[in-house]
């Protein structure tokens, strides 16, 4: 790379924090199941990430992050709930 990058998780940390608090009223303990993700291309640190959020289902919540200045999806994934209710306030 030309200059340093963001960690891929780093990345990660960030759309599901945002989903946590749109979706599961900041408790990840009880409402996610489990994560699944895919990197697509890298971050760089300074670079504005917005993270569209579709629910997919009563259980599933599907993702992808963009780098806004490049409009490139840098991460794409799905979070599945442990139970249907889904807190959608902030979305």
């Amino acid at each position: 790379f030309q200059r340093p990058i963001l960690h891929g998780l780093c990345t990660l940390g960030y759309a599901v924090r945002a989903i946590i608090r749109c979706c599961c009223d900041g408790d990840p303990t009880t409402r996610i199941a489990r994560i699944s993700s895919r990197f697509l291309h890298h971050v760089y640190p300074g670079e504005t990430l917005t993270i569209p959020i579709t629910l997919a289902s009563s259980f599933r919540i599907s993702f992808k992050c963009k780098v806004k200045e490049r409009g490139k999806v840098v991460l794409s994934g799905t979070v599945f709930l442990r139970n249907s209710t889904i807190h959608h306030s902030k979305l």
